[in-house]
């Protein structure tokens, strides 16, 4: 005969059971995966090239599916003509103080950080990426960039602080394999003392940055804010959305578009911007003969011919 105690005590073991079966996390598919740089023998001292193990540990999350990658505070120095290629699914979060530094070089071109031909990427937290044009050892190029963005989607950026760039502290266009960028945000970016632009867009759909704030770029032109140039009328310039822009001291304009190398494209252009009060380095549209499709600055209207 079986006892009330026994019955009990089967009752609970069967209710354990069932708990464990219902809370049991799933399999671990790589998707939370999450890594710090120090874990891969990143410094942060200012002294020593970090760049490889900052790239191992993206490596890692990548490989596992994707996830985050911390790096923590301290001043983190990369080749950036090797670059920090960013891999899909993967956030890269900068802990306050986190600082990423380029070498100095004497490259025409670079890109400290490099988000090419890959989905679904994000730069979060504080992030602060310095270039090194004041250590610069050549003297030619104008394309060493601070986030290098090409065939691309599904990219997100916050908050990022970049400085003294040899050329772009953000580019934005096509690669090889994919002839735009697609779906990129940009919020609240902070882009100073670069020798270019400060944004360079030539090609991409689906793009919104608010609230930029951009100053103090010069150094070889066009030296503007955010420069909207395709290299060629194949490409594509598609539902692009600047918000809330603020200039000063740009040795070129605040804003600029320049269509010459678009011209008789088939592809339609697609471009506002919602206001221009805080832009104070001015404003040019500039070679628009035989472009199809809408400029709207504030509420004027650009397109057809100036």
């Amino acid at each position: 005969m079986i006892s009330k105690s026994q019955v009990f005590i089967t009752l609970i073991l069967i209710s354990m059971t069932a708990l464990f079966y219902f809370n049991k996390s799933p399999a671990n598919n790589g998707a939370d995966s999450a890594a710090s740089v120090a874990d891969f023998g990143a410094k942060g001292d200012g002294k020593n090239d970090d760049t490889n193990s900052i790239q191992d540990a993206i490596d890692e999350v990548s490989e596992a599916g994707g996830g985050v990658v911390t790096i923590a505070e301290g001043t983190y120095l990369v080749d950036a003509i090797e670059s920090i290629k960013v891999k899909d699914n993967i956030t890269l979060d900068f802990e306050s103080g986190a600082v990423i530094k380029a070498m100095p070089n004497g490259a025409d071109n670079y890109a400290i950080i490099s988000i090419h031909d890959v989905e679904n990427v994000k730069i979060t937290g504080k992030p602060v990426i310095q270039g090194e044009r004041t250590e610069h050892t050549g003297e030619t190029g104008e394309w060493g960039f601070g986030i290098s963005i090409k065939g691309a989607t599904g990219v997100s950026i916050e908050n990022a602080n970049i400085t003294d760039c040899w050329g772009d502290g953000i580019y934005i266009g096509p690669s090889e394999k994919q002839n735009y960028s697609k779906d990129v945000v940009i919020k609240d970016p902070l882009l100073e003392n670069n020798r270019r632009q400060g944004i360079s867009v030539i090609s991409a759909k689906n793009l919104k940055i608010t609230d930029p704030v951009i100053n103090n770029t010069s150094g070889t032109d066009p030296q503007s804010g955010i420069d909207i140039e395709p290299n060629s009328n194949t490409e594509h310039l598609e539902n692009i959305e600047i918000v809330n822009l603020a200039t000063k001291n740009n040795e070129g304009f605040g804003f600029q578009i320049y269509l010459e190398n678009f011209e008789n494209s088939e592809n339609q252009v697609s471009i506002t911007l919602d206001t221009s009060k805080n832009i104070t380095d001015g404003i040019s549209i500039a070679k628009t003969d035989n472009i199809e499709g809408e400029i709207k600055i504030g509420e004027e209207q650009f397109l057809p011919d100036l």
